[in-house]
């Protein structure tokens, strides 16, 4: 396989024997089956080379045996299937009245909204977003997946083409002590790195698909 970045050798699966080879007599045929994993976008071309003897029986000198090759190539373009549209709010610090204490860094606590969009010709199933933060970060999801009191649980949204849903998660940082909060980890431009949301999505035919984004990051307020 070609992509865009890298060129990979695919191993065939379904094959019965260890050296791959097979015996086909007239009208048989043979299937093999090779998996890659989409990873960027862009042409993408799968190169098939097949090596075959062919036995002749019209020699007067008994059957003869001859070796050929022929080869093909398929080639594709490989689209997003879903468009992330992220955006971070920072709660403001709430401190509590009528409370003594040391003065400290008060912890920061964000909301991370996501319009997930379906870019695919055909519909898709939503199997989990979550989002993993850094270590100086809790999260909490308040998607389809969250417990109610008293309620059923919701099903996996549905995404027909060009359907839009949105989901939200509630970051806030770790204590790090009795009176500190854990440091949070920022970029060279003094944004605060928050984390990363993974997606997993299944199609219509049951073929699966996964998303990571890059590192989420906000300003933190003056």
């Amino acid at each position: 396989m070609q992509a865009p970045t890298q060129t990979v050798p695919l191993e065939l699966a379904g094959a019965e024997e260890e050296n791959n080879t097979s015996e086909l007599g007239f009208g048989e045929s043979l299937q093999r089956i090779v998996r890659f994993d989409l990873q960027s976008e862009g042409n993408h071309v799968l190169a098939v080379s097949v090596n075959y003897n062919e036995t002749a029986h019209d020699s007067e000198d008994g059957p003869s045996s001859r070796t050929r090759t022929f080869r093909k190539l398929y080639q594709f373009i490989a689209a997003p299937c879903l468009s992330v549209r992220t955006k971070v709010s920072e709660f403001p610090a709430q401190e509590q009245k009528n409370v003594k204490r040391p003065q400290t860094t008060k912890p920061l606590s964000f909301a991370l909204e996501a319009q997930l969009e379906n870019m695919a010709d055909g519909p898709i199933t939503l199997e989990r977003v979550a989002f993993s933060p850094k270590q100086s970060f809790s999260t909490t999801s308040i998607n389809w997946d969250m417990s109610w009191p008293n309620t059923e649980k919701m099903g996996c949204p549905f995404l027909m083409p060009r359907d839009v849903t949105q989901v939200a998660f509630l970051i806030k940082q770790q204590s790090g002590g009795k009176q500190t909060t854990a440091q949070a980890e920022t970029t060279k431009d003094g944004r605060i790195i928050l984390g990363q949301l993974t997606i997993r999505w299944r199609t219509s035919m049951g073929d699966p698909g996964f998303l990571t984004t890059g590192w989420l990051s906000t300003r933190k307020r003056s």
